[in-house]
């Protein structure tokens, strides 16, 4: 149970739980195992949502189940940043972002499992939209992944992947942020 409840918490607390839209697909990687993924169309431009997203302390207002925000370096396409969650645990994690591709690329630091994820923002099916591709790989190693069954680790990647979407989408569906990206 502990074993779970640490690799609860290096994919991110999921507490804030949005009913997720028909309109949010998530599935299974067919090249990895140990891959989950998304997709969804939110209402912004591409450009936009990309620069929210390298926003890091906008993360708090996106993820509601993120209180607090500490970028502690940031050079370039490279930002080192802490994540303290409404639970008070705290995410460490590496960025490495692509930006000509729209890409957020991250990894947990500090954990006891292999985490990292990318998300990335295409032109959608209209103007003025976007199709958000998120992926999520976790894999725990040693004493640990003797705890924690593939099932286990292919649903927490799911329940991600899912929240995430659901909360990007719910973010830029709120007109308030909307009028303020014009």
């Amino acid at each position: 149970m502990r074993s779970a409840l640490i690799l609860a918490l290096v994919l991110g607390s999921t507490g804030t739980a949005l009913a997720a839209p028909a309109d949010i697909r998530v599935h299974e990687s067919a090249d990895d195992d140990n891959i989950t993924e998304g997709d969804t169309i939110i209402a912004t431009d591409p450009d936009v949502a990309y620069q929210a997203a390298v926003d890091y302390p906008r993360w708090a207002a996106i993820f509601p189940d993120i209180r607090q925000v500490n970028v502690t370096r940031q050079q370039g396409i490279d930002a080192r940043v802490t994540f303290v969650y409404s639970d008070d645990h705290r995410d460490n994690v590496h960025f490495h972002n692509v930006p000509a591709a729209h890409k957020l690329w991250f990894e947990d630091t500090g954990g006891r499992a292999e985490v990292w994820a990318d998300i990335v923002f295409t032109p959608g099916p209209t103007q003025g939209t976007t199709r958000v591709h998120s992926r999520v790989f976790a894999d725990v190693h040693g004493f640990t992944g003797l705890f924690v069954s593939d099932n286990k680790l292919q649903r927490l990647r799911t329940e991600r992947v899912r929240s995430d979407l659901t909360h990007l989408r719910a973010y830029f569906a709120n007109p308030n942020v909307a009028q303020a990206q014009r």
